[in-house]
């Protein structure tokens, strides 16, 4: 009996292994996300109209493309607008609250071309079906991947509302994170992404598309420099790898035992984890050695070392045992990797330093009829993020005080960057976020996302969205704040050089009556740079 045990659990560990393995061979189709799952139409009246709708293509929103089991794995560059810096990393404005806690942190990828097409096969053919039943297929162009972000949740449903309100995270991308912390973990414009995950077509906008969602394993080289204190104690300049995994994907896929019996396990020991990448920082002279330094952030709960080898023209590789050393799925691994050149100061490559300071903000559309509008901002200056709400709270509540809940228009801010960027790279300047309104009283109502197209389901859909009280009163759809985003490119003067930014345009599409305004205009950031070593 023992015997056969043991020869079940090695089993298991060898196919899983396989299964987290495997690359794609061939493109997908984004009509096989429908396979097995017909539409779910239904009728809402009110007084004397009738509209249909469908409720089919959240049923569910996420359908595995292989398989429960399978971890995928993608390399590639961050997706971003290069004049702007727009069109890249963020915090989704909206979610289906029924399949999320919290609201998503998103970003595309750019896979990296190989030989084998291991990263660019995850890239589906995406078919648009005309109403004349003709079609166009197009090639899906960059691989989203989407993580719950763990913060700004304020809804008393919701199991993250009390510890968001703290300014704590709740899990997610941000675990470790407290109030007035930099978020590390997250990327921005230039970088370098290894990321681990669940693949599964994103059936809610068709036609699907392929996307890693929820991410397990996120490695971020910065296109940004750093400088750190050497282990001879001198400053150098170094290539930041930013590292950060978890199998907390969110509300759907998580590592607790005692959710609803729909939930997916994300079993992080299921394999071990490897990765390399090369430093972006040239050598300072041929003779020149790299050098390593390992810093562990909060949250970090991996009991071991990570392995870490270097070659001499400046390959990394990282290794990390989970499932080899039996580490439990519910730890987290929250840490930053800094490799520089022994000589010097790190590098041959000249590397300018920027001061970063937020001064104001206006919010000239609070867009609340006689309520406190719930405002939630997060912003990214070169490699951090930071989530504003965390710096103009009141009374250690940053969700339901402060900027949180305000009439409040205009803000005097007091947040400082310093940044390392490289003479020949941009750094960008970014903010966006939404203003709370119904639909965020339902965040963390969780559905299975697999429940039949009856009755029971109909009514349950009916009675949150369709809710006079909750939703129609309390202004629906969370209002869009707008994106609004500036690169900065060397030269830049060395006395201090204001900017104000404000959304460039867009419209907020909010189904509610009197919702629909224009984005530019909205709000407004004032801030400044200055140049520090010229």
């Amino acid at each position: 009996m023992i015997f056969r045990s043991v020869f079940f659990a090695f089993f298991i560990l060898v196919v899983i292994g396989n299964i987290t393995a495997q690359y794609p061979t061939f493109h997908h189709y984004s009509t096989e996300a429908d396979i097995g799952h017909p539409g779910c139409s239904d009728t809402l009246k009110f007084l004397s109209v009738k509209r249909g709708y469908e409720v089919g293509l959240i049923l569910p929103s996420w359908q595995t493309v292989i398989s429960q089991d399978y971890v995928a794995v993608v390399e590639g560059t961050v997706r971003y607008d290069r004049a702007s810096g727009l069109d890249c990393s963020h915090v989704s404005h909206e979610e289906l609250p029924f399949n999320h806690y919290t609201h998503d942190m998103c970003v595309d990828i750019v896979p990296d071309p190989t030989p084998d097409g291991r990263y660019t096969n995850l890239l589906p053919y995406l078919v648009t079906v005309h109403a004349d039943g003709s079609r166009d297929t197009a090639l899906q162009p960059t691989l989203g991947i989407e993580w719950e972000c763990g913060l700004g949740a304020a809804n008393k449903i919701n199991p993250c509302a009390k510890l968001n309100d703290l300014g704590k995270s709740c899990g997610g991308c941000t675990g470790g994170h407290e109030i007035k912390d930099i978020i590390w973990q997250w990327p921005t414009t230039g970088d370098w992404m290894h990321v681990e995950g669940l693949y599964v077509w994103d059936r809610g906008h068709p036609p699907a598309n392929c996307e890693i969602h929820p991410a397990r394993f996120m490695a971020t080289r910065r296109a940004l420099s750093a400088k750190v204190k050497a282990l001879d104690g001198s400053q150098k300049y170094a290539t930041r790898m930013d590292i950060y995994a978890s199998g907390d994907g969110g509300a759907m896929n998580n590592v607790c035992s005692n959710t609803s019996c729909f939930i997916n396990m994300v079993y992080m020991s299921s394999k071990d984890y490897r990765f390399s990448y090369h430093v972006n920082l040239s050598k300072p002279s041929p003779t020149a050695t790299l050098k390593v330094i390992v810093e562990k952030h909060k949250g970090d709960t991996y009991p071991i070392d990570e392995t870490v080898t270097v070659t001499f023209d400046g390959m990394v590789t990282v290794y990390f045992p989970w499932q080899s050393r039996l580490i439990l799925d519910s730890l987290i691994y929250g840490r930053t990797i800094y490799t520089y050149w022994d000589e010097g100061n790190g590098t041959s490559d000249t590397i300018d330093e920027y001061k970063v300071d937020l001064d104001k903000l206006y919010i000239k559309k609070l867009s609340e009829r006689g309520d406190k509008a719930e405002i939630r901002l997060f912003a990214n200056v070169g490699n951090d993020w930071i989530f504003l709400n965390d710096f103009y709270g009141k009374d250690g509540r940053i969700l339901s005080r402060g900027l949180g809940e305000t009439f409040r228009k205009n803000w005097t801010l007091s947040n400082e960057f310093t940044i390392y960027v490289p003479r020949s790279k941009p750094f960008r300047v970014f903010m966006a976020g939404w203003e709370a309104d119904g639909v965020d009283f339902l965040m963390g109502d969780v559905m299975d996302p697999f429940s039949p197209c009856d009755v029971n389901t109909k009514q349950f859909f009916k009675r949150r969205f369709f809710d006079i009280r909750n939703m129609l009163m309390r202004g629906c759809e969370d209002d869009e704040m707008g994106e609004m985003s500036n690169m900065h490119r060397y030269p830049t003067g060395s006395v201090p050089t204001s900017f104000t930014l404000t959304p460039p345009g867009g419209e907020s599409h909010d189904p509610c009556p009197f919702s629909q305004y224009p984005l530019k205009n909205r709000y407004f950031l004032t801030y400044s740079v200055r140049l520090q070593n010229h």
